[in-house]
């Protein structure tokens, strides 16, 4: 999978997101291994591999989609002489309803997640309101205190998309109203589910990306109650 970045077959997912390694490297200065990390949606695995040969052989990293896309990129990162972190391929069918969110669904009742999973996370999944929704809100619970989840592709559409746009892939008329075509959905995910949690601050959005911090649980809950 790793050997198409670059080509004209990927030349929409070819370029890692730079705030998902800025903010790694943040975290790998200053927190003392291990670190879990996960990315939701893994493209052709140009950010996977940037995260990858950044990780410590303590360090875990989270990666989902498609079960074969993910079965093949495990192939393709474990081969890499710099791939030293514990790799964990999470995949899901190509069932109509399946998708990643089943993943992290069980995740989320795993009685040994209480608490939280995940240091930093990377949604970039599915980029719809139906399955990129639930998977907010299911990150939501799986980030620990402290870390960190970054939003990708804001402004993204069906309607603007070079690929899935109804012109080229008539079908999506058939999954999608014309005002969900229209509409940039992972916005309106950001908009529905981040805005006004008070437990979640926004450090950073540009027109492509929003990046957002849990805060420490006590703070918040100190805060909640003052002000009741």
């Amino acid at each position: 999978m790793i050997e198409k970045i670059g080509t004209e077959e990927a030349r929409y997912v070819s370029q890692p997101c730079k705030e998902m390694i800025e903010y790694l490297e943040k975290m790998l200065s200053k927190t003392p291994p291990p670190l879990t990390i996960a990315e939701v949606g893994v493209g052709f695995g140009a950010t996977s591999v940037e995260i990858v040969k950044r990780l410590r052989k303590e360090d875990t990293f989270y990666f989902y989609s498609f079960q074969d896309e993910v079965d093949e990129l495990f192939e393709d990162l474990k081969s890499q002489e710099y791939c030293r972190c514990n790799l964990v391929p999470l995949g899901n069918s190509h069932a109509l309803y399946d998708s990643f969110c089943w993943n992290l669904g069980k995740q989320v009742i795993d009685p040994k997640n209480e608490g939280g999973l995940f240091n930093l996370v990377y949604l970039d999944g599915a980029h719809s309101f139906l399955f990129s929704g639930l998977a907010c809100a299911l990150l939501k619970k799986l980030v620990r205190d402290g870390g960190y989840l970054i939003f990708d592709d804001l402004q993204w559409s069906y309607g603007n998309s070079p690929d899935r746009n109804p012109n080229v892939e008539p079908g999506i008329l058939d999954q999608y109203t014309q005002e969900q075509v229209d509409t940039p959905q992972i916005q309106m995910v950001v908009d529905a589910f981040m805005k006004n949690d008070y437990q979640w601050l926004c450090e950073r959005t540009t027109k492509r990306r929003a990046i957002y911090k849990k805060k420490h649980e006590h703070k918040w809950l100190f805060l909640t109650r003052l002000f009741k």
